[in-house]
């Protein structure tokens, strides 16, 4: 066998032989074939072994490779554009516990990272692990000061492992690359990708970020509590939470037997993962049952902040139109605001792209919300996706695989339980609030000071403009027909843009001071503000009035 050009170190071609030979195993050796052999293997041969199904096979070859390919596959589960349904279906399936390590040698990174013996930094600490997966485990301790804590310990060798596989497949994205004729996939690309955000998983400081996030989103919700993470007992390989007494709601049959409302709880869960997505624009990438708690008070608590989702303020405000486009049973805009995201390719047809979409529409369009399931809901898209190869916003795919998830959890607590009918509750609700003057203003406090800015500095500018005029000696001629009737008009215009500016002005200027806490209040706004935006709508009534009453009637 050729030996790559990628192979340096003897342990890494240990490893790459050894990943060869489980591909081959499990009837992936026609990869081999293409990196030992070289020349141009058409993509279709990918395709041509059917002794099992293609899902079923990669996820158990992924498995038996380990904490690296078992991530990687994660990852790629959450991509619709790369992967046909069926693959990531059986993705999504990958199982990520493993036999917990030695104690002894969990204690040696421990008391390496936090400078000190585990009898200095605990008064308590239980060496059997409450939870175990291929890049840590996790033990309960307390510390000095008797808070009970959790520890998550990275693995002692994950990070040479996880970094040898990515050599080892960078490099062999490299020669699929090259040897591949045909293929829509940019291997390297989608390598490069997946690697730095399995690189990310291993750096346990990025996931307390994370869940200090989620606690400050979440600190004036009274239903979702979120464990604080002690940072003098955290580094990048030592993770240290509160550790919080709870009920995982899969254990359903102990929520009832505690005479817990677990229709209410499913309620609650969908309406925080709507606030994570709507309001915060930051969510929780995987929802299971495993990471979610109930606390005696009924309050739910998010463990887990490894896999986490973002939408900026652009991307969220598209998706709201795409879902509008949806309800609406409009194709065309469908497509269109497709296209303003960047999602469609030169190469996409779109009269095809529309008959596809047009199914889905009319299936979201006829089935009563209540009957509209999340999972099938996504599969339909994701072969959509997948067949006009779109590209979508980074974690859009991830987006629909949480609500997915969270899906499973609450039909799992109440078989009437819909997040369809909590997702029109959700948005309703949202419409109104965003309704308010006072939240307008908040929200859009950092356009509006901009715009409010830009205003001091008109006069500046016009000053800058006259000066500039005179110093060059510019003159500017205007003939104008000296009727009565010509004037008018001219005056009625110029009285039109004044009074627009000075309308414009005083919402702006309202608005910076509408909340202000000082001065005397008017339903409980600051009364200078509260009046602006009075004389503000009076001005606006009458350019409206002029313009589609006095001039309509002119003409």
């Amino acid at each position: 066998m050729n030996i790559p050009f990628f192979i340096r170190n003897r342990r890494i071609l240990k490893r790459y032989r050894e990943i060869l030979r489980v591909l081959t195993r499990n009837g992936f050796g026609f990869i081999a074939d293409i990196i030992a052999k070289g020349g141009h293997i058409p993509f279709y041969s990918l395709k041509n072994h059917t002794y099992m199904p293609m899902g079923e096979r990669l996820r158990v070859t992924l498995e038996e490779l380990g904490p690296t390919f078992i991530k990687m596959g994660q990852l790629l589960s959450t991509r619709a554009d790369l992967l046909p349904v069926e693959i990531i279906e059986e993705l999504s399936k990958l199982q990520d516990d493993v036999p917990p390590e030695n104690f002894d040698i969990a204690k040696n990174i421990i008391e390496n990272e936090l400078k000190g013996s585990i009898s200095e930094k605990f008064k308590y600490f239980n060496t059997i692990p409450i939870a175990s997966a291929s890049i840590g485990q996790v033990y309960r301790a307390k510390t000095l000061k008797n808070e009970e804590v959790i520890v998550k310990v990275q693995r002692s060798d994950v990070v040479y492992k996880i970094n040898s596989d990515i050599i080892i497949l960078k490099g062999v994205a490299k020669l699929l690359n090259e040897r591949i004729s045909e293929s829509p996939v940019d291997f390297e690309e989608v390598i490069e990708e997946l690697s730095q955000s399995l690189l990310n998983e291993l750096d346990y400081t990025q996931e307390a970020i994370n869940a200090e996030k989620f606690k400050e989103n979440f600190k004036d919700e009274k239903d979702i509590y979120i464990p604080s993470i002690y940072w003098e007992y955290t580094t990048k390989r030592v993770l240290t939470m509160e550790y919080v007494e709870g009920i995982s709601v899969k254990d359903v049959d102990l929520l009832k037997e505690k005479g817990y409302d677990l229709n209410n709880i499913a309620k609650k869960g969908a309406w925080s993962i709507f606030l994570q997505i709507y309001k915060f624009g930051f969510f929780h990438g995987d929802p299971h049952p495993g990471n979610i708690l109930i606390k005696e008070n009924g309050q739910i608590t998010y463990l887990d902040f490894g896999i986490v989702g973002f939408i900026d303020k652009t991307t969220k405000e598209m998706l709201i139109e795409l879902f509008k486009a949806f309800a609406d049973n409009d194709v065309d805009e469908v497509v269109n605001i497709l296209s303003d995201m960047g999602a469609i390719k030169a190469s996409t047809n779109i009269n095809k792209l529309k008959a596809d979409l047009g199914l889905i529409l009319s299936y979201f369009y006829n089935t009563p919300i209540k009957k509209i399931n999340v999972k099938d809901s996504m599969k339909k898209i994701m072969i959509v996706v997948y067949k006009h190869k779109l590209v979508l916003p980074p974690d859009f795919s991830l987006l629909l695989k949480s609500l997915a998830t969270y899906e499973g959890v609450g039909n799992a607590l109440d078989p009437n339980f819909s997040i369809s009918d909590i997702a029109r509750d959700f948005i309703k609700e949202m419409y109104i609030h965003n309704f308010s003057i006072t939240n307008f203003v908040k929200e859009n406090y950092k356009d509006l000071n901009k715009i409010y800015r830009e205003f001091k500095k008109l006069p500046d500018k016009i000053q800058s403009i006259l000066n500039k005029l005179i110093k060059d000696d510019i003159k500017v001629r205007i003939n104008i027909d000296e009727s009565e009737s010509m004037r008018y008009d001219l005056n009625i215009m110029i009285n039109k843009i004044i009074i627009s500016i000075i309308a414009s002005a005083l919402i702006v200027g309202s608005s910076l001071v509408l909340t202000s806490e000082n001065g005397y209040k008017i339903f409980g706004y600051n009364a200078i503000g509260f009046f602006g935006f009075i004389i503000a709508g009076i001005l606006c009534l009458w350019v409206f009035y002029r313009i589609f009453v006095i001039d309509r009637k002119k003409r």
